[in-house]
């Protein structure tokens, strides 16, 4: 896969969902807990295969490039720098060994409760 390292220029973060409870109040939260930072690049889709998708469970999935990490995988989350999060849906390692090893990852929105991503 040729990818230029350049292109990965946007700063990500994967995590889980931890409770935290307010000191305060006692009550409990849910929120999103990074436990890594990674640059990566939206990786494009051609034509052909936004069309083979069309319809499928990947039809509203995004593709993004990070280097190569086997620690990358479901369960974990996404969230990018607008505090959009998703859910990691599958994982395309690149196993070479290659110095410029990258993984590619299709992501899907999560809904979150009570938000309205619609403005």
């Amino acid at each position: 896969m040729a990818i230029n390292p350049y292109s990965l220029n946007k700063r990500g973060q994967f995590g889980s969902i931890k409770t935290v409870v307010n000191l305060n109040t006692g009550s409990s939260t849910k929120q999103f807990s990074a436990s890594d930072t990674r640059w990566y690049a939206i990786r494009t889709r051609t034509m052909n295969q936004t069309y083979q998708i069309y319809g499928t469970d990947l039809q509203d999935t995004v593709d993004i490039v990070i280097r190569h990490d086997p620690t990358i995988k479901p369960p974990l989350l996404f969230q990018d720098k607008a505090g959009n999060q998703y859910n990691i849906v599958s994982v395309s390692p690149d196993d070479t060994g290659s110095l410029n090893a990258f993984d590619i990852l299709t992501l899907k929105l999560t809904e979150q409760k009570g938000t309205s991503k619609n403005g």
